[in-house]
């Protein structure tokens, strides 16, 4: 169960937003406003995770107080938790750009650079050490995602060597989102280390700030847009599976990774992103898979592997390596991720 959930939700997220668009390119009418998409999914990210207080504290009452508690306690310390929301909402919105320029797939794979981003934010904010089995999988990972975006001979998807500016536009967002989460990723996991509240008393406070945020930036950027269409013009069953899919996709990762091992995610990741290529060329027939992209999505699996797990220990007998190195390399690779249903 906890394979398929988080399989399912890793690979429905680009996957819809594409299938939404591509809705919104064969209808007539307003077309939706990603800025929108991103604060109805705050908004409902906010009521379930209240909802969650309310069940783990007995009631609605009790759970306007226990929110209320942690709102005032520390200003401060409260003031700190709208860095990641404000890192989150706009990791939201570079993901919707991205996607309206790039296919499901290569998109996909390029975001996983943010197990770069993430670790080597670790490293410097959090003193964290990686020994070489760690620094290899990362430069695999960096390699598999140079082939994914190196242009094709008839130029369709990449980073154009004639540098055409939507693609290199598109990559350069996924290279800020995957920024953007191994900071709030890093920071928020500071966060956790100094708090007691509970993960949904903490979505609670990440959901209201993320929510204001994501209300001032569509504001900022569809202002207009919206004073004469709503909030919600040229929305659809398909936008509304975006903004759940989002919205609660995240709470049940938060859920789901507390019970779930470092080889559950590698599988779920490696599957995620199998599953996206074969159906956004199969279903989306949003681009045309060639050697060079198979050979770096499968060089992003492997690296993802090779970071969580470490190297076989029979690699490791046989190099005369330590066990330990092996045992160090499975650390849970991204530990936010499994606290907080912000996380992507």
């Amino acid at each position: 169960v906890s394979l398929v959930s988080l399989t399912a939700q890793t690979s429905a997220q680009a996957l819809l937003i594409r299938w939404a668009r591509q809705k919104g390119r064969e209808v007539e009418g307003p077309r939706y406003l990603a800025s929108t998409v991103v604060l109805m999914t705050e908004l409902v990210k906010l009521f379930v995770s209240f909802l969650l207080v309310a069940w783990e504290t007995g009631g609605l009452i009790s759970a306007a107080s226990a929110v209320h508690k942690n709102f005032t306690r520390n200003y401060v310390e409260t003031l700190k938790v709208s860095v990641p929301s404000l890192l989150y909402t706009l990791q939201n919105n570079l993901m919707f750009y991205s996607l309206s320029r790039l296919s499901a797939a290569v998109q996909q794979v390029t975001y996983q650079l943010k197990i770069l981003t993430t670790a080597l934010l670790s490293v410097v904010m959090l003193g964290r050490v990686l020994n070489p089995t760690k620094w290899s999988a990362l430069f695999i990972l960096l390699v598999g995602v140079v082939l994914v975006q190196w242009p094709s001979p008839n130029g369709d998807q990449g980073l154009a060597l004639q540098f055409q500016l939507e693609p290199l536009l598109a990559f350069g967002a996924v290279l800020v989102a995957c920024c953007t989460s191994g900071f709030a990723s890093v920071y928020l996991e500071m966060l956790l280390k100094q708090t007691d509240a509970s993960i949904w008393i903490r979505n609670v406070q990440l959901g209201t700030f993320g929510s204001i945020m994501a209300l001032l930036v569509a504001l900022s950027q569809d202002g207009a847009a919206i004073l004469e269409g709503g909030l919600t013009q040229g929305y659809s069953f398909r936008v509304v599976c975006v903004v759940l899919n989002n919205a609660l996709g995240g709470l049940l990762c938060a859920a789901v990774l507390r019970y779930a091992d470092n080889i559950l995610r590698c599988f779920s990741t490696a599957l995620s992103i199998i599953l996206t290529c074969v159906l956004s060329a199969g279903v989306l027939q949003d681009y045309v898979p060639d050697l060079r992209f198979v050979v770096g999505a499968f060089l992003a699996i492997f690296a993802t592997f090779l970071y969580s797990l470490g190297l076989p220990q029979f690699i490791l007998k046989v190099g005369g390596g330590s066990s330990s190195e092996g045992s160090a390399a499975s650390e849970p690779l991204n530990q936010p991720s499994a606290t907080n249903g912000h996380s992507r």
